[in-house]
This record gives C-alpha cells, sequence and structure tokens, in this order.
C-alpha cells in the first residue's frame, strides 16, 4: 500500500507522550503533519483522513484509562478506512485497560488499527519513577516500531485489527480530586506553569490562583518548575507515591503489537 501522508496526533503536557510519538513517525521514514491536541480540549476543529492516509496518535496513561479530558478531541479524528497505530505512554506502573481503549475509539471514528504500542514515560507523581524516560533506549525501540510499521506497510502484510493487552469493560477512571497543585514559598513567578498548564486552570498573572476544578492533575506545572515551586498541600498523595516508589521502580520496557 502507499501511504500518501502521515499525521501525528498527541496529548503530552509532559512531553513524554510528544517524544514517543514523534520518534515512531520518524521511524515510518517520511515527513509528517503534526497535530498537537494538548490545549484543544475547547476546540471544535475536526480532522478527517482518507484511504491513503496514516495517523499516529498517542495518549497518556491516566490510572490506566484514556485520560478523560482527551475522549472528545479523539472522538474528531476521523478516518474512511484509514490505517492508524495506537500509543500509550504510562509511568513504569500499568497500562491497563488504556490502549485497548484507544484502539477501539480508533476503530469506532472509521480506522484500521495496523499497530499499537504501550511505552514508558516518567511517572507524572514522582521522578523516582520511570525516571528521565523515554530515555535513549526508549526512543531507539520506538523509532525501531516504526520502521516494522513501514515494512508492514510497503509489503500489504500488516493486520487490519490487531489484538492489544485490556479488558473490556474498561476500568473504573479515577475519582475526582479536589486538590491541585499550589504554588509555594519557592515560586519566583516565572509563570511556566501558567504556559504548560493545558485546561488554564493557574491564574496567568498570579500562580498562587488555581480552579481546582479545572485540574486534570497532569502535573505539567511541577515538572516544568525548576525552582521547586509547586507542590500539593499536606500531600494527600503520600500513600500512592509510596506504592509507586516501592512497588513499581523496576524498570519495564515497551510492548508492541503489531
Amino acid at each position: 500500500m502507499i501511504i500518501k501522508n502521515v499525521h501525528l496526533f498527541y496529548f503530552s503536557p509532559t512531553y513524554t507522550t510528544k517524544k514517543t510519538a514523534k520518534a515512531i513517525a520518524e521511524g515510518l521514514g517520511a515527513g509528517f503533519t503534526e497535530h498537537d491536541l494538548t490545549f484543544s480540549f475547547e476546540s471544535e476543529e475536526e480532522f478527517f483522513l482518507q484511504k491513503d492516509e496514516i495517523a499516529i496518535v498517542g495518549i497518556p496513561v491516566y490510572a490506566g484509562r484514556t485520560p478523560v479530558i482527551t475522549r472528545n478531541m479523539l472522538k474528531k479524528i476521523h478516518g474512511n478506512d484509514s490505517l492508524a497505530v495506537a500509543v500509550a505512554v504510562y509511568g513504569n506502573r500499568d497500562y491497563d485497560d488504556a490502549l485497548l481503549e484507544l484502539k477501539d475509539i480508533l476503530s469506532e471514528n472509521g480506522f484500521s488499527v495496523i499497530a499499537g504500542g504501550a511505552f514508558i514515560g516518567e511517572h507524572s507523581y514522582t521522578r523516582k519513577v520511570g525516571t528521565k524516560r523515554p530515555d535513549d533506549e526508549d526512543i531507539a525501540k520506538a523509532t525501531a516500531f516504526g520502521k516494522e510499521i513501514r515494512k508492514k506497510i510497503d509489503t500489504d502484510t500488516y493486520a487490519k485489527n490487531i489484538k492489544v493487552k485490556g479488558n473490556f469493560p474498561y476500568r473504573e477512571d479515577m475519582p475526582a480530586k479536589i486538590f491541585s497543585p499550589m504554588a509555594n514559598k519557592n515560586c519566583i513567578y516565572c509563570r511556566k506553569c501558567y504556559i504548560v498548564c493545558p485546561v488554564g486552570a493557574i491564574d496567568k498573572k498570579d500562580p498562587e490562583l488555581v480552579d481546582v476544578e479545572k485540574c486534570i492533575h497532569c502535573y505539567a506545572c511541577v515538572k516544568v518548575c525548576t525552582f521547586n515551586g509547586r507542590e500539593i498541600p499536606g500531600n494527600p498523595l503520600k500513600d500512592i507515591i509510596g506504592f509507586l516508589e516501592t512497588k513499581c521502580s523496576k524498570r519495564k520496557e515497551p510492548e508492541i503489537f503489531i
């Protein structure tokens, strides 16, 4: 099959999904059009791909599911028996049902999902789990995955409905949280946190003001701060972080399905 266009879609507040998905796209060995959905939760733009196009779609994993905020975005990516690659990036715990859910969404949108991959990124809650991942080894594996997909396409040896790990019904979404990262005494008002917040939960002028109900707990604001200037008051995630750091620190490797 001849692919005329490659489209890369990703939601990536902390850039780990972006890095991984781009490496896969680059492995395909062709130019690609990049669609960053990170700040598009209110956008009405829709995308319509044709039969001779392929979509690489990357999302982070939130508690074993696709992030709630991404689901309406994903429904706006339409295929016409187009090919697709589903990519889930998780924080070294487990991707549970997220990759299957993403594959199902793309299939419902008119895509033939010919490949899927679960890759690892540094966990949003702690730098001690999946530290600095994706690393060079992860990127090399993502690029090799892209090359393998290209080979399958060029030789017409791909399956149109690959099987991936996961269960249906999907696990429940994580319960709503009534807290969010806030500025602490280390904050220097550089406002980088405001820039990276995908939902505008942080006030543009005063980073001490946060709309807790808007916060999606991606912790991009914490990751981007080089002054340790943001934290969650009272540390309500202490037990979860303790579990992650003691039970999920052993390195996991990407899993691909093709």
